[in-house]
């Protein structure tokens, strides 16, 4: 027997996620981590009259917006079918707009899916069905990845995916990217299972795992997920296929946009070198994959610090013009602004008037 909607703890420990001391704090660190990689780039010989010197184009920053626009209409696209039309446009694109900003308020080891199932049960929905939609994204996301690794490593092989930089961490990189790879595809195939084919003997073995010694410490969130995961289940057994193939097509136009956005800023920089050389951008896109599952284990709200020094060592060796610092600090600067910091502006504004939208419910 499930527990009642207005006490899962859940929601109780989303909503705590979301309180304006946790927000200012998290907020305050991932612009400390961002300052100390400027200052880091700064003792390497970086200035602010270099990184005004950068010569890079306006359209192709633009080009890099309106990807960033079509990743989140890709995300509203599917939370609207998934949501089977319970969420109106509005409700749908604060749902976003919250899910993303709770996204880079929270490590990226922890994700933002567990204030996601708050946010989609604060704006309407029953708790089943808002948990059913966050586990039914879960899934759509790890099969791409899954599906994306081996079809690109068709064209760039396996070596493709990992930095050329020599170091102590280049080992490290391969084996989080191969066990990243790996939990991806058993995290779809458990949700599979757990979802549509054995739902009721996942959570008959939930439960006994909840019961052994070593795990009776988390006995209750264990017996509330399995009894979560078996509501979210008699939820999605009842969407057509069709609707499965819209929120399927959603996914991989988000997910493109997404990996897009990168190759949009890097033709600000050099899209003399970077036309029409499909190459150089599978390899760039394969090491944007590998850059994902490391980023993925990061302790910092939304990778902050991590991916700022992460992604010149993953492009490294990959582009066709060497970069001065100025460029890479110019290059770091932009694409952390428009995928993670834009939706900490855009979150932090929407907030509060959401809250007070909400507060009845």
């Amino acid at each position: 027997m499930s527990m009642p909607e207005t006490s899962n703890p859940s929601d109780r420990k989303a909503g705590r996620w979301l309180s304006a001391r946790r927000v200012r704090r998290v907020v305050g660190v991932t612009v400390v981590l961002t300052a100390l990689w400027v200052l880091y780039t700064a003792e390497r010989g970086a200035s602010w009259q270099g990184l005004m010197a950068v010569d890079w184009k306006v359209q192709w920053v633009a080009v890099a917006l309106g990807l960033v626009l079509l990743r989140d209409l890709g995300y509203m696209w599917r939370l609207r079918v998934l949501s089977m039309g319970t969420l109106t446009w509005p409700k749908t694109a604060s749902s976003i707009v919250l899910w993303e900003f709770a996204s880079a308020l929270t490590p990226s080891v922890v994700g933002g899916s567990a204030v996601a199932s708050f946010i989609l049960h604060r704006n309407g929905m029953r708790w089943g069905q808002s948990l059913a939609t966050v586990m039914s994204t879960a899934l759509l996301d790890e099969l791409f990845f899954v599906l994306a690794v081996p079809s690109v490593a068709l064209w760039v092989g396996w070596s493709g995916f990992l930095p050329e930089t020599q170091g102590w961490w280049t080992g490290s990189v391969a084996l989080i990217f191969v066990g990243g790879y790996l939990f991806m595809a058993c995290l779809a195939l458990f949700l599979s299972a757990a979802l549509f084919w054995m739902p009721r003997t996942v959570r008959s073995g939930l439960m006994w795992l909840s019961s052994l010694g070593a795990m009776r410490r988390w006995s209750v969130e264990g017996r509330q997920f399995a009894e979560d995961l078996l509501l979210a289940s008699r939820e999605l057994r009842s969407m057509s296929w069709r609707r499965w193939g819209q929120a399927a097509a959603a996914t991989g136009i988000s997910w493109m946009a997404r990996f897009g956005t990168l190759h949009a800023l890097l033709m600000a920089f050099m899209s003399a070198e970077l036309a029409w050389n499909w190459t150089t951008h599978w390899h760039i896109w394969a090491r944007q994959l590998s850059l994902w599952t490391v980023m993925m284990i990061s302790p910092t709200p939304g990778s902050s610090g991590l991916a700022e020094f992460a992604l010149p060592a993953f492009l490294e060796g990959v582009l066709p013009l060497e970069m001065t610092l100025a460029m890479w600090t110019a290059l770091v600067l932009l694409w952390r602004m428009l995928t993670s910091h834009l939706y900490l502006l855009m979150g932090a504004g929407v907030l509060p008037f959401w809250l007070r939208r909400t507060e009845r419910r």
